[in-house]
């Protein structure tokens, strides 16, 4: 009896230890994943939306007995002393949490399309971090992508496949439609434009996107590049009758093409260190059918210019021309045929000389009429045109302060408008003046345009009118927060504001017009820098957006 006594006793411990281990087992197999409050890039209050995504991706991560989302309370106290969330800040909050995952990302509303940015860190680091996208064209959409969004998320980084009557059951459970109410997310208050440019008083401006993608929203946006975008131009630089988006960067001159609904790579020119680019334009100017790429670019030290021109030879994008001093702009227009704007800088002032029409001479790019005086502009934020709605041809450039200046076909001064117009961060480093002090810095101006976008028969100048936080024409540091479109037409005494686009959460760093998708419209194509990444350890955020804007009667 003693025996049997004992052998119950020591069953019932193995049992039992072995029951500890298997539950200890079953908890450790549980994953954590915290999830941070998205930053927001809007230029409205969606505190609602950045709360309800919270919600959502907590209800559609959370598995019983496999994952499990810790609590908001939790997550918001280990975020206390941490403003800026990285990927190295988020893997700490993560340890202090005890989580396996930690989610983080930004939220960015332009006009009426909403996307989401999630990136998602391996606190233990062995999985390296993952990003996700989703993109919703309307306010509306927003819970669908959401759904797909958790989708990945539960697919590719917690292994976890879910049947589709399963996804569906867990988007409209009751303590789904508990956390976030979709009636109650779309019944807050939009100001979202109904169209991509808006009329000015009661001017008339046509139908846009509303009329030709109705199903588009008003715009379209790429993914987020965590490299910066200095510039942009779009022609048919391959030959193949398809118009092409040429991208520059530092260092870099990226060609794409918009392949289902996604700008794809399809080539780039070799990198150059030596170099930073700052412009870009695309024009057949040599007149051998095959469009030249015009890079301007400044040395190393960025005091002094050293341009090239690429062109595609079948193969690969060679340079036709290297180091030249001269800025280049390619000044289009629908009815008449481009032209190279070009100035040849002095002492390195990017405004102190004449900006010309450069004609080709056979082996290079030669000054023939001057077309801006000199102290007048720079040819990066010139263009050619007629604004005047007269036949003739005129001209529209950037002061050294941001102030628009109209020329007529004689080079008389017109009008001189300011009304915080351009705003660019790229800029020249001058001669030392004083030794006890940094080089001085002078700021070259952004793009204009000359194009009828609204369709009313009446070419405007297109511009950026942007908000500057530092205070206009600060020497040595700016810094814009908001931009946005504007059309200026000529009314016989000055420019009137015909049109405005919404205005845009960053910074409009360069924009272009022309069909690149391929649709036969006219697309309204920018660069907007959401952050500007300009501190060591973090990167920027840039994305092309696109208004389409329909097919022109010029």
């Amino acid at each position: 009896m003693k025996n049997a006594s004992i052998g119950a006793t020591i069953l019932f411990m193995v049992i039992g230890l072995a029951a500890v281990s298997i539950s200890s087992t079953a908890a450790a197999d549980v994953e954590k994943v915290a999830i941070i409050p998205f930053t927001v890039n809007a230029d409205r209050d969606l505190g609602f939306l950045q709360k309800g995504l919270v919600d959502m991706l907590s209800t559609r991560l959370n598995h019983p007995g496999k994952v499990v989302v810790i609590d908001r309370a939790a997550v918001m106290s280990a975020l206390a002393a941490a403003p800026a969330v990285d990927a190295r800040k988020a893997k700490e909050i993560g340890g202090q949490l005890g989580a396996r995952y930690i989610l983080f990302g930004s939220l960015t509303s332009i006009g009426k399309a909403i996307s989401v940015d999630a990136r998602a860190v391996d606190v233990s680091g062995v999985k390296p971090a993952t990003t996700f996208f989703a993109q919703a064209e309307t306010l509306g959409a927003v819970i669908p992508e959401i759904n797909r969004l958790a989708e990945k998320i539960n697919r590719q980084l917690l292994g976890i496949q879910l049947p589709a009557s399963a996804a569906q059951a867990a988007a409209s459970s009751p303590e789904a439609s508990r956390r976030i109410n979709p009636e109650k997310l779309l019944a807050q208050p939009s100001q979202m434009a109904s169209s991509a440019l808006e009329p000015v008083g009661s001017q008339k401006t046509g139908q846009f996107v509303e009329a030709i993608h109705p199903q588009s929203g008003t715009f379209w946006r790429s993914r987020t590049f965590t490299h910066m975008i200095n510039g942009i131009a779009m022609g048919d630089v391959t030959g193949d009758g398809r118009t092409e988006l040429v991208a520059i960067t530092d260092h870099r001159a990226l060609i794409y093409r918009f392949e289902g609904k996604q700008l794809v790579k399809i080539g780039e020119a070799p990198k150059n260190r030596a170099k930073n680019y700052i412009g870009v334009d695309i024009g057949d100017i040599n007149g051998n059918g095959r469009p030249e790429i015009f890079i301007t670019a400044l040395n190393t030290q960025r005091n002094r210019v050293e341009s090239l021109v690429l062109e595609y030879d079948g193969q690969k994008f060679q340079p036709i021309i290297k180091n030249s001093p001269w800025y280049y702009r390619v000044s289009t227009s629908p009815d008449a045929a481009p032209i190279l704007l070009g100035q040849k800088p002095v002492d390195e002032d990017p405004f102190k000389t004449a900006v010309f029409d450069m004609q080709w001479s056979g082996n290079d790019y030669k000054p023939g009429h001057r077309v801006v005086p000199r102290k007048r502009g720079n040819a990066l934020g010139c263009v050619a045109g007629n604004l005047l709605n007269d036949g003739r041809k005129t001209m529209a450039a950037f002061s050294d302060d941001d102030a628009i200046q109209i020329f007529d076909d004689r080079g008389e001064l017109l009008i001189t408008e300011d009304d915080d117009f351009g705003g660019n961060l790229l800029s020249v480093t001058l001669p030392v003046s004083d030794p006890g002090n940094p080089p001085p810095v002078k700021y070259l101006p952004l793009r204009l345009l000359i194009r009828d976008l609204n369709n009313d028969g009446k070419n405007e100048l297109v511009t950026v009118r942007s908000d500057e936080l530092t205070g206009k024409h600060l020497s040595r540091f700016r810094k814009f927060n908001r931009g946005q479109f504007v059309g200026l037409t000529w009314d016989g005494a000055g420019l009137a504001e015909t049109w405005r686009t919404r205005k845009l959460s960053g910074r409009v760093a360069d924009f272009a017009v022309g069909d690149l998708d391929g649709d036969g419209g006219q697309d309204l194509v920018a660069v907007l820098v959401a952050r500007e990444g300009r501190v060591i350890g973090i990167k920027p955020r840039v994305n092309i957006i696109v208004y389409p804007l329909g097919a022109s009667k010029q």
